[in-house]
């Protein structure tokens, strides 16, 4: 049994910010600027080194102003993106990709050209699981990679009704992981599943989590574990179980209604604090 504690990253007097993982977030549009920014800033607030944020200038020079301490590397032609990815000058130890990038033709291709190529770990949300969904037929098989869909993305990867997902969610998450490595089917009670687990369900968090942004911030908390090192099940776990921890906090103190997703991002690092501490 996966133990939260026991997982959590060992912080030696030494460390220095490399040895707390560097993520990549890949991301953004005019539209959608704040999504990658909740991502970065839950990664930051978790305990990564160094979050690198690639998107649009709009983007980078909005979020900037909010977070300073993320990197920005900006590059409005979706299409060269891959050109940063793959170069030297990127030494992430993860991706997450698809937060608020809006499903355009080279947004899609971009997604499918790191799903098949980028050979590190990585996590798909948002718009990028649209991607997934059009070109699944085009997708190398990956056993180090995590998807976050809700119900409603959950059935169009499955070409089933969301309804149908409600229904049956433990199956839901078994053919997604079947499919895709690692599942995070969101919802009340989320579940998980790797290819080769057993389902883990998260009875944390509640109706204060369903706000928006509130996805981009998990996406964040777990991709902050994946570039720790976490494999991707107990990368899952761990942010999943967390982000739930950080709702059961807020709702105690704060009630179910107006909390923020940069309220949750703000909070994770009270509710790690703690478990530290028990």
């Amino acid at each position: 049994m996966l133990s939260i504690k026991d997982l959590l990253p060992k912080r030696n007097i030494d460390i220095h910010k490399g040895n707390r993982g560097r993520l990549l977030v890949a991301g953004g549009s005019n539209h959608y600027p704040g999504a990658p920014a909740l991502s970065s800033l839950a990664a930051l607030r978790t305990g990564s080194g160094i979050v690198t944020l690639l998107s649009n200038q709009f983007t980078c020079c909005a979020c900037a102003s909010r977070i300073p301490e993320i990197v920005y590397h900006t590059e409005n032609d979706i299409s060269k993106w891959t050109d940063f990815i793959f170069s030297k000058e990127n030494n992430s130890d993860a991706i997450i990709a698809g937060m608020g990038l809006e499903r355009s033709n080279e947004a899609q291709k971009f997604i499918v050209k790191i799903w098949n190529e980028w050979d590190k770990k990585i996590l798909i949300d948002g718009d990028g699981l649209f991607a997934l969904a059009e070109y699944q037929d085009y997708l190398n098989s990956r056993n180090d990679a995590i998807i976050t869909p809700h119900e409603a993305e959950a059935a169009r990867l499955l070409k089933i009704t969301p309804q149908e997902v409600h229904k049956n969610r433990e199956y839901t998450v078994t053919k997604l992981a079947e499919k895709f490595g690692c599942a995070v089917l969101k919802g009340h009670n989320t579940l998980i599943k790797s290819f080769d687990s057993d389902i883990i369900k998260i009875i944390n968090g509640g109706a204060e989590l369903a706000v928006p942004g509130s996805g981009d911030v998990l996406s964040g908390i777990i991709g902050a574990f994946l570039a720790y090192g976490r494999k991707p099940l107990e990368a899952a776990f761990l942010g999943v179980k967390i982000h739930g921890m950080t709702g059961d906090y807020l709702r105690n103190s704060h009630g179910i209604d107006g909390i923020l997703a940069s309220d949750i991002a703000n909070t994770i690092q009270k509710v790690i604090n703690r478990i530290r501490n028990e």
